[in-house]
């Protein structure tokens, strides 16, 4: 894994884990954005996945760049902590 997409892994990773708690936070708390924070942690799984392909596999960083700006869209209210890790993501990926 190349040195660019392993940075994009480890922040799209870090983005995952702190959508998964505050999903398990919205969710005990039975709060409106509860629907919304888990798109977004679902959203991530399939993106970290799909990083972590093999190379030969794996699609160019570039084709991530909308998919990555429409989720920072969604971080709004509880979820607002997740969007400056994907904003990182998309200028990761548009440099490379």
């Amino acid at each position: 894994m190349g040195g660019s997409r392993h940075d994009l892994v480890t922040i799209i990773g870090k983005a995952r884990a702190q959508a998964k708690e505050i999903l398990t936070l919205l969710e005990s708390q039975g709060h409106p954005q509860t629907k919304q924070s888990s798109s977004l942690y679902l959203a991530l799984v399939v993106i970290q996945k799909r990083l972590q392909a093999v190379a030969s596999e794996a699609p160019p960083l570039c084709q991530f760049v909308p998919e990555r700006e429409q989720l920072a869209g969604l971080c709004e209210g509880a979820l607002a902590a997740i969007k400056p890790l994907l904003e990182e993501a998309v200028r990761i990926a548009r440099t490379h």
